[in-house]
């Protein structure tokens, strides 16, 4: 649906250059991010992409932005001690960060902010979400509990039983944040090469060699920026993130009305479930409802007819309202759910955001092109990045994952 109306440059690398200070793989929120930081610290740079501006999640994912980790502060700080505050700012920070961002090189791009709600699939989910508040409130989250009329004022959804309202939330046209990104890291003198795949990198003295399939690139430095699209070229990273399929479905547009009864105060919305699913209207009023409808791959056809099934049931009312759109995008998740920065056998990576990747993408992006150039580390940096013994790429344990987390979701 976003690539229907969105103009992406066109790729400005004719022909790769034989040497640059930075090789970027991966052109999506952190690739490009991390390309306009380096333009901007005086540092020429090549953003490799094998596929297409757009094609990965960057630009199929359903627009909606939020800070915070798979953690919340409580959380952090019990598993990270004094660093946990640290970890949970720098999330604050991305959240704060893509918004300002996204006004500057994308300003077409229905960036608004309008809070996030946290529906209770639940009693034991409500009670969980009641005891996180303080941790967000002391985190510089406004929030609210809400329950009975105070919800229908929310939202329209059924068989809910309370939720937890934050102003941490905003919406985001994801496909033109992204082209406006590439745009602005062009016009600052990065460069951009599509259908150019990276097969590996070597060292040689103090500089790195990229091998792709057009030839070969020297650099100072080497950013993998794949996140849930890290193949084999970059084997240790790619058996540290696991590839998780997110499905989106689109509505046609909606009525006024009907999408008024739906959310009211267009908020994002989304569920407690560990197979969660999450909604939000776009400006053209189609209500975008997305989820993982399996740990394991299906077809758009299989995930668009389970997600309507699963809107349905929170929104009767729209049992009548034609599916337009559906697609997916990789998530990338890590074995700790924590995003990861670091450096393995000299390449520099960003990567693993866990289903926070607007904001998260952003601003990792950023920093890590700060910290090539020489720019202060970041709290991230210190942490190990865990894998499996057995993992090498294939999630050949995502079937068994799939079936204990339903199994809890179906215990509440």
């Amino acid at each position: 649906m976003w690539w229907e109306d969105t103009v992406f440059p066109p790729p400005s690398a004719e022909r790769l250059p034989r040497e640059v200070d930075v090789v970027i793989v991966g052109a999506g929120f952190t690739g490009l991010a991390a390309a306009l930081e380096m333009s901007r610290r005086g540092r020429s740079s090549v953003v490799l992409e094998r596929a297409t501006l757009g094609a990965g999640a960057s630009g199929r994912n359903a627009g909606m932005v939020h800070a915070g980790l798979r953690y919340d502060l409580a959380a952090l700080e019990r598993r990270y001690g004094a660093a946990g505050r640290a970890l949970h700012q720098v999330s604050a920070d991305a959240y704060a960060f893509v918004g300002r961002l996204a006004g500057e090189v994308a300003p077409d791009s229905c960036y608004e902010s309008g809070g996030w709600l946290h529906l209770a699939h639940s009693e034991g989910a409500m009670r969980r979400l009641e005891r996180s508040e303080a941790s967000r409130q002391r985190g510089g989250e406004t929030t609210d509990v809400l329950a009975g009329r105070a919800l229908a004022t929310e939202t329209g959804a059924h068989g809910f039983h309370g939720a937890l309202l934050t102003d941490n939330g905003s919406g985001i046209h994801p496909a033109r944040y992204l082209a406006g990104l590439a745009c602005a890291a062009t016009a600052a003198g990065a460069q951009i090469a599509e259908r150019v795949r990276v097969l590996g990198v070597t060292r040689d003295g103090t500089s790195l060699t990229a091998s792709t399939s057009a030839g070969r690139v020297r650099a100072r430095d080497v950013l993998v920026a794949t996140n849930g699209y890290t193949d084999r070229a970059f084997p240790q990273l790619r058996r540290r993130v696991i590839p998780i399929g997110s499905y989106v479905v689109a509505t046609e547009p909606l009525d006024r009305s009907l999408a008024a009864a739906v959310s009211p105060r267009r908020r994002m919305m989304s569920d407690t479930r560990n197979f969660l699913h999450y909604w939000r209207l776009s400006p053209d009023d189609r209500l975008i409802f997305g989820g993982r409808t399996s740990f394991t791959p299906v077809s758009i056809g299989r995930a668009r007819d389970r997600l309507h099934a699963a809107m349905t049931h929170a929104y009767p009312q729209l049992r009548d309202a034609r599916i337009s759109h559906a697609w997916m995008g990789n998530v990338g998740f890590t074995f700790d759910r924590i995003p990861h920065m670091g450096r393995a056998d000299g390449v520099t990576y960003a990567m693993g955001y866990c289903g926070s990747g607007v904001a998260m993408a952003s601003w990792f992006g950023t920093l890590a092109a700060a910290w090539i150039a020489g720019g202060e580390r970041n709290a991230f940096l210190d942490l190990p990045f865990p894998t499996l013994s057995a993992y090498r790429g294939t999630p050949w344990f995502l079937p068994a994952v799939g079936w204990y987390y339903q199994i809890r979701d179906l215990l509440g």
